[in-house]
């Protein structure tokens, strides 16, 4: 059986971690109601091409919120998505690592797959939740089972510091932990993504469990560790003599802001699976309000050429229309110029 999932975690008040994409304190429910709505809109395109297979939530909050004056256990049930209560059990303490701070939930997920799940040819994809689907995952699954496992590759350079570590980083990290010499610098992998058989989640997991208390111990001697789930999962990939696919023509991690980064290729329309960090306000909230509020049964009546076709043009992937660059342009400075008007009421109250 093949598992379709992503994630929710919720910080608490007093957890609070950046969000860069958000602006917003990660307690709050304007916060969070952002990724209610990403994981809504990506379940509803996943059901649109992956008729057979079980879609899941891991998430650590316990009644489900309303949103938009929307009950999401309602929601996510007429849909078909299973829900399972996933406490947050390998939070790291404070001054580990400043953002993100709930990436390392995805453990919870694997040590929840490994305790209620036996069956060792099941595949899990987990993705983030700001991911939709714009063709079937069936080539995807098919290709991970050979090995029961995929990843793919973070194309940066050796010398790029990515939350704290480099690629050079990593291969000096890895021999102090693995007690050798290695002869590669090894890959950095997208935190993003994960598609592996039960089988292999328990081999992983099991891994995690030794090097959890070596990166807290680490982090309290002030030594290079791990500081979140990509850096982790690409040393537990790597130990267990796993490597990213030379090719990728399934997923990418798109950037669609032009003010900021953009990334988007023609070839894009061709992919199975978009991540689109930028977009949990701009391009995905418009397709909530198409997909959820605006269309009947949730859009899955209209034709998948006719859903490819407005989602290309709703995220302007691969070509960007005038008015939403300009909409770019003038959301992005406004939100530029807010932080700094927060920022500034902040220091004038310290003072």
């Amino acid at each position: 059986m093949n598992f379709i999932c992503t994630w929710l975690c919720a910080d608490q008040k007093g957890e609070e971690s950046l969000f860069p994409q958000t602006g917003q304190k990660s307690s709050s429910k304007s916060h969070q109601d952002i990724y209610w709505r990403c994981l809504t809109v990506f379940y509803v395109t996943s059901i649109r091409f992956n008729k057979h297979e079980t879609h899941v939530l891991f998430t650590n909050v316990k009644e489900l919120p309303v949103v938009d004056d929307r009950n999401m256990g309602e929601l996510l049930a007429e849909l078909g998505v299973q829900v399972i209560f996933t406490d947050f059990k390998y939070k790291t303490p404070k001054g580990f690592w400043g953002a993100f701070q709930n990436q390392f939930y995805e453990f919870s997920i694997l040590e929840q797959i490994v305790n209620i799940n036996k069956n060792k040819d099941d595949n899990y994809l987990i993705v983030d939740s700001d991911c939709i689907f714009i063709k079937p995952a069936k080539h995807l699954f098919n290709e991970a089972s050979k090995t029961g496992f995929i990843s793919f590759e973070d194309e940066c350079t050796t010398d790029l510091v990515i939350n704290g570590l480099s690629r050079k980083n990593m291969k000096v990290l890895y021999e102090e932990l693995l007690n050798r010499k290695i002869d590669e610098i090894p890959s950095y992998h997208l935190g993003e993504f994960f598609l592996a058989s039960v089988e292999n989640i328990n081999k992983f997991f099991r891994d995690f469990q030794e090097l959890w208390p070596i990166l807290l111990q680490r982090h309290v001697l002030g030594h290079k560790k791990f500081n979140e789930e990509a850096h982790t999962l690409s040393y537990l990939y790597y130990k267990n003599g796993f490597r990213a696919s030379e090719t990728n023509t399934f997923m990418k991690r798109i950037w669609t802001n032009p003010l900021f980064y953009r990334n988007v290729s023609s070839t894009d329309v061709n992919l199975t699976l978009w991540h689109l960090p930028a977009e949990k306000t701009f391009g995905i909230a418009r397709l909530y309000d198409f997909l959820i509020n605006r269309s009947s049964n949730y859009g899955l009546d209209i034709t998948n050429e006719e859903y490819v076709t407005y989602v290309q043009r709703t995220l302007g992937i691969p070509h960007l229309r005038i008015r939403m660059r300009l909409e770019y342009y003038l959301l992005s400075y406004y939100r530029a110029s807010m932080k700094r008007i927060r920022r500034f009421k902040l220091s004038s109250v310290s003072a």
